[in-house]
């Protein structure tokens, strides 16, 4: 946006500039004009012998002679009819209003988006995040601002949508560990609950619960604010997914799943810790969204300069458009299918930020055959 303006700027500046050279030229042409027009009344006004003579100064160039002055003086007390006066007056309002409507003209085409951009920003201000400026007939430098103000409203109003759900998320999942614990520990104080050799444990995991959101969110806050530290180190991406699966394998088997495995050796620079979050983010979301009885799919292959791990299920999958929703904290599909096992909401969301922060991407589709969601995460492979 700022280059934008600064073209315009730039182009208000030509503008004033060209409409100068076309006033001092007009100005110029209408000197030259009546000048031209008051020697040739002066000649009409001289007896014929005078006449020759004056004519011949002025093709010889000698119109700074006195002799030449003395027959101007002579000659030009009253030349100036009324009519000259008409035309000069007549070439001066021409002149003003032909310089004066262009500058209107192209005035109004650089200031009229400048002042509905204007008027939208301080819409925006007010709160109103889905103000947008209409584009139609623009072009050039003001077509390209009113486009970057439009992206930047969107850009706020996606903020303020991904603030609340976030706001909305914390709420929510700190709220159900936190009732959990409160309502144990009155019961426990009030004499209701044994305090049996498991109920410590009971609370225990609550308070860990608690813990692995309160950690997942500082570590997204900092993988947002690209202040992570990481641990690179050259890992074999095969040998972290391979043993993600032995630790979630019980896990799969419980809710019914299989898990294929199918993993090339792939060299990468990670942190060997967060890689493995990464993997076991994907599988346990896989393992939460597979439909009983059926498998997940893990692999990791070489792809050109890539590394691809490639994680895959045989649910539901998600609906079109939903594709960038997924990484977005807290977010939820509108099928309540979907989240049949729950999760913090964190994961992908975290999940997509530590592949990022490894200089890599993530891409989330439906499978072909619509039998399930595809996870998709490309990383450089070291030279």
């Amino acid at each position: 946006m700022a280059r934008a303006l600064n073209r315009i700027v730039t182009r208000v500046w030509l503008l004033a500039g060209m409409m100068t050279f076309i006033t001092i030229a007009m100005s110029v042409a209408v000197y030259y004009g009546a000048t031209v027009l008051h020697l040739h009344q002066i000649g009409d006004s001289m007896p014929p012998k005078a006449r020759a003579e004056f004519e011949r100064l002025v093709r010889s160039g000698q119109t700074d002679s006195d002799r030449f002055f003395d027959l101007h003086e002579q000659y030009s007390g009253s030349v100036m009819l009324p009519s000259d006066w008409l035309f000069l007056a007549v070439i001066g309002i021409v002149s003003t209003s032909v310089g004066g409507g262009i500058a209107y003209v192209f005035a109004r085409r650089i200031s009229a988006p400048i002042s509905a951009v204007s008027l939208a920003a301080s819409q925006v201000a007010e709160g109103e995040r889905g103000v947008r400026v209409e584009a139609v007939g623009l072009a050039g430098e003001t077509a390209e601002l009113v486009d970057s103000f439009n992206r930047m409203a969107a850009d706020l109003e996606a903020y303020e949508r991904e603030r609340k759900i976030l706001t909305a998320g914390i709420a929510h999942e700190l709220r159900t560990p936190l009732t959990i614990l409160k309502g144990r520990l009155h019961g426990l104080t009030d004499g209701f609950i044994d305090p049996s050799t498991d109920e410590p444990e009971r609370l225990l995991r609550q308070v860990e619960q608690l813990s692995r959101i309160v950690e997942d969110l500082r570590t997204l806050a900092h993988a947002d604010a690209h202040v992570l530290e990481l641990d690179l180190r050259v890992v074999d991406l095969a040998r972290v997914v391979q043993f993600a699966i032995v630790d979630l394998r019980p896990e799969a088997e419980a809710a019914g799943l299989t898990i294929g495995e199918a993993c090339q050796p792939a060299r990468v620079r990670a942190d060997p810790v967060r890689m493995r979050q990464v993997v076991m983010n994907l599988i346990s979301n896989a393992i939460r969204h597979g439909a009983d009885g059926n498998a997940v799919e893990i692999s990791v292959a070489v792809e050109g300069a890539a590394a691809v791990l490639r994680v895959a299920d045989e649910g539901r999958g998600f609906e079109e458009g939903d594709e960038r929703r997924l990484f977005m904290p807290f977010w939820r599909a509108a099928r309540s299918q979907v989240a049949v096992r729950s999760g913090s909401g964190l994961g992908l969301a975290l999940t997509a930020k530590l592949v990022e922060a490894h200089g890599g991407r993530i891409v989330a589709a439906n499978r072909s055959d619509r039998s399930g969601a595809c996870f998709l995460v490309y990383l450089p492979l070291c030279d």
